[in-house]
């Protein structure tokens, strides 16, 4: 899996993670804005007690310096010496997400879970750590919680989609789209699910509308980028 230097951000690693559940979808700005209410790792270390931990501070240099696997080592060994962490779980569990170990991941997400109950962040790592292992229920499970707490962020919906998809439940699959379009028309994302949905539900017209719709957003964005 590729990481985007030089910041390692939430963001980056969930999103890339989440291409390969939706089927090869494309990786979008607009994901940004998904996730958005999530905090990056540096700021989960900062603002939770282990961060006082000198190997906290080395976490974050190895992020900046690119050196992931030395991050996620140090990660783990901060994360067994603050079990009651949040924020030592967290990034840990980031890490782990990011580098493919899924279960280290799940186990982390957990953790923060446990502590944190309506953590939106966990859920969405969790679902994703899950969906990789192709432990599909539970994903949706965890995806459910995300839309509970952020019902009008389309990375719930969008989550609940791709896994009722790949559960050969159609039906499902496409409300969950639609819902996700519904709460961020101006989402490439959502627009693009929908397509998948609308097609593989055999609706051959809505599937070419929402399409055209997800590329005119697509369009939009890059014109919008290259300006700023």
């Amino acid at each position: 899996m590729r990481v985007c230097p030089p910041l390692f951000s939430t963001v980056a690693v969930l999103f890339l993670v989440a291409a390969d559940l939706t089927v090869g979808a494309p990786a979008d700005s607009s994901i940004d804005r998904l996730i958005k209410k999530l905090p990056p790792p540096e700021k989960v270390v900062q603002t939770d007690p282990a961060s006082q931990d000198p190997l906290a501070k080395k976490i974050i240099v190895a992020l900046k310096a690119s050196n992931y696997g030395n991050a996620y080592a140090m990660s783990r060994t901060l994360a067994d010496r603050y079990p009651k962490s949040a924020g030592a779980q967290s990034i840990h569990g980031q890490l782990a997400l990011a580098l493919r170990h899924y279960p280290q991941a799940s186990g982390a997400f957990q953790k923060v879970i446990s502590i944190q109950p309506n953590n939106a962040f966990a859920y969405v790592g969790l679902a994703l750590s899950e969906a990789a292992q192709d432990h599909v229920s539970a994903a949706m499970s965890d995806f459910r919680q995300v839309t509970r707490i952020y019902p009008q962020a389309e990375v719930g919906w969008l989550g609940l989609s791709a896994c009722a998809e790949k559960l050969g439940r159609k039906g499902e699959s496409l409300d969950y789209a639609r819902r996700a379009t519904t709460v961020a028309p101006s989402s490439f994302a959502a627009w693009f699910q929908l397509a998948r949905a609308e097609g593989i539900s055999g609706h051959r017209q809505a599937s070419a509308n929402a399409l055209a719709r997800a590329n005119e957003i697509r369009r939009k964005t890059t014109k919008t980028s290259r300006r700023t």
